[in-house]
């Protein structure tokens, strides 16, 4: 069938070009039929909408944007940690400024954006928008897609991205983020977060939604509390998401001998095709298994049906992991391999290495090691949550027990729900991002987080003051929660009991009945007495669980360092730009490394003359760390042997180097 828009749009270019090649002298006349061709040639298909220009957008035409430091807001609780930083202003202002600092170094971004309801808690250009404009949603999805695009830019390889929704717009960000980020997972989680109470149009809401944007080949990370034992932490080293097509040089087979020892590898189809022994299209390409030397057996990569796939790791990864013990080769007696190939993943490689797992090589003949006492939990993310903690209203308990009065603030979200996702996706070290701050629900999960495991992850948050919220919730909330004291002198305690799940068994209501539950729950309290506090059994989704509560812990305040910037514009037209500017590259350098420049710890060298005062009085610094200086300066010989051991970090052009040359200045 003829595609007729396709056909229309043809006739219309072609008529165009007529007209172009009539006024090929005319070049106002050109360019505007050059903005009705890119109109007409522009997508057509999968989510369209209409692009709107925000009024920043309008404001960095002719302005250049910045940060600056507020230092009456700074906290230094922490000293010697890494410092979080709240970014008061639009958004959009704060993540362009990101996107020359963090580029690629954020390892997670949870957001909560407006979620576009009807009733006006959506403003878009300064204006709120509700059910009587007609571009309700093209403008919601414009605001989004603009902040998303460079959202992706500042995570990290192994980054993730989690975005709060309700249903209003969860099929347009579904459809959005499937778009923006075809080379990622986009899953949609479900979130039970209200009882039900309230009717719309005959339907009662109780869910919302959030959508995780993942690297291809992710991997959660386990609970804690939910970790049991188990036999092994080794997995299966096919990879059956990709084929031989997609991934050529992950394509080969292993040769195993017949005491079951990896004796090495064949060529992939890469490295077949690169020397020309094969010259077919990928996707035809045949496992051959009779390609084995003698004396041993080729694995290739198939799935349990049999379908060709690839393996995780490269052949030279492989046999550099099989040599260190972290690959185990297992006896297969269905299918056409005669062994299953088996990996440990980065994660457990990392503990065993740091120390955490202890190992023990039962073979001395084979490389392969085991862990002792292993245990784990399912990893995988379920994709619906159903937990009395992730409702909306324990979210307004959670920011009243902090201000210890009720705030003026719709639908918090719960703290619990944030340290959910962030046990899931994030290092103990991770640096995390929300550039929709809101109340400081985000900021306030990293900080118990890190209290509950000693983790040193650190927050960037972004907020506007729209209604005062930033001056009378988000900074207020972090700064109780560091400090310990409340606004009004009132003391505020961070309550904490770790639990730990001994016993998790399925059941029927029917198995209640059998005494073999109970004595198992017996036989768990004897053997666990005096590991903890007390115990406590939960049913819940088909599943009878034991607890072991440790003692709760309660302290005044979780240690943590924080500064406080605003945004700000500095005219393109400045007759002295480029000084300007230099009054905020401080606040840059600092948030690009987490540091407060200090003059003692952290030193700003800007020019010669301050490198040479700097070596003068050295002696009177004790425990510099970092040295930021700038491109400008030449340290001497003397000076560098003077800093040893001292970081030293040339200033980047990044920052504003752009914005110079437009200008037709430059540093």
């Amino acid at each position: 069938m003829p595609n007729l828009s396709q056909l229309k749009r043809e006739r219309m270019l072609a008529f165009l070009q007529k007209i172009k090649d009539e006024h090929r002298d005319d070049d106002d006349m050109l360019i505007a039929l050059g903005e009705i061709e890119s109109e007409l040639t522009s997508k057509k298909y999968g989510l369209v909408w209409e692009q709107h220009e925000e009024a920043v957008d309008v404001m960095m035409r002719d302005n250049i944007p910045v940060f600056t430091e507020v230092p009456e807001r700074e906290i230094t609780a922490a000293p010697g940690q890494g410092y979080n930083f709240i970014l008061e202003g639009d958004n959009l202002h704060s993540l362009h400024l990101l996107s020359k600092t963090h580029r690629g170094k954020i390892d997670v971004i949870y957001i909560d954006p407006p979620y576009n309801t009807k009733n006006k808690d959506f403003i878009y250009d300064d204006k709120r928008i509700d059910a009587t404009d007609g571009f309700q949603h093209s403008k919601w999805l414009s605001f989004m897609a603009e902040r998303l695009q460079i959202a992706g830019e500042l995570l990290s390889k192994d980054g993730v991205m989690a975005i709060s929704i309700g249903y209003q717009e969860v099929n347009n960000l579904m459809s959005l983020c499937q778009e923006m980020f075809s080379t990622k997972n986009v899953v949609c989680v479900t979130i039970q977060t209200s009882s039900g109470n309230a009717v719309q149009n005959g339907f009662t809401y109780v869910q919302e939604y959030i959508v995780f944007i993942t690297p291809p080949e992710f991997e959660p990370f386990e609970l804690a509390s939910e970790k049991k034992d188990y036999s092994t932490p080794y997995h299966g080293m096919n990879l059956s998401g990709f084929n031989q097509t997609q991934r050529p040089n992950q394509a080969y087979p292993i040769f195993v001998d017949m005491d079951g020892r990896i004796v090495g590898c064949g060529k992939s189809l890469q490295e077949r095709i690169d020397d020309g022994s094969y010259t077919g299209e990928k996707a035809d390409f045949q496992f051959d298994y009779s390609e084995a030397p003698e004396g041993t057996v080729a694995i290739w990569p198939i799935t349990q049906k049999g379908d060709a796939c690839v393996w995780r790791l490269i052949s030279e990864k492989l046999k550099q992991n099989w040599d260190l013990g972290y690959i185990k080769v297992v006896p297969n007696k269905k299918g056409k391999n005669r062994y299953t190939i088996q990996y440990l993943s980065g994660g457990i490689i990392e503990q065993i290495e740091n120390g955490e797992l202890e190992t023990y090589q039962p073979n001395e003949l084979i490389p392969t090691l085991e862990v002792v006492g292993f245990k784990t939990a399912a990893s995988s993310i379920p994709t619906i949550w159903a937990d009395n903690k992730f409702l909306t209203s324990a979210g307004s308990k959670d920011i009243k027990k902090v201000f210890d009065r009720k705030v003026d603030f719709p639908f918090p979200k719960p703290v619990a729900l944030i340290k959910e996702v962030l046990h899931r996706v994030s290092k103990s070290d991770s640096l995390i991002l929300d550039f929709f701050a809101g109340s400081g629900t985000t900021a306030q999960a990293v900080l118990e987080l890190n209290r509950e495991d000693n983790g040193t992850r650190r927050f960037i948050l972004c907020t506007n003051n729209e209604n005062n919220i930033c001056d009378s919730v988000t900074y207020p909330r972090v700064s109780t929660i560091i400090s310990g004291k409340r606004p009004d002198g009132s003391i505020y305690a961070y309550n904490n009991q770790a639990c730990t799940v001994l016993l998790d068994r399925k059941i029927t209501m029917s198995g209640l009945k059998k005494p073999t539950i109970y004595d198992e729950i017996v036989s768990e309290k004897a053997d666990h007495e005096g590991e903890f506090h007390k115990f406590s059994t939960e049913i819940k989704n088909g599943h009878v669980y034991l607890y072991g509560l440790s003692k709760p812990i309660t302290v005044e305040g979780i240690a943590a360092n924080l500064l406080f910037y605003q945004t700000d514009f500095i005219a393109k037209d400045e007759e002295y730009l480029s000084d300007a500017l230099l009054e905020h590259i401080r606040e840059m350098i600092q948030l690009e490394h987490g540091v407060k420049i200090d003059g003692s710890q952290y030193l700003m060298v800007m020019s010669d003359e301050e490198a040479d005062e700097l070596q003068a009085h050295w002696s009177e610094y004790e425990g510099v760390r970092a040295i930021y200086a700038s491109k400008e300066v030449l340290f001497t010989t003397e000076q560098n042997a003077l800093f040893t051991g001292v970081e030293i970090h040339t200033i980047p052009d990044y920052y504003f180097n752009f914005e110079l040359k437009e200008v037709g200045e430059t540093w």
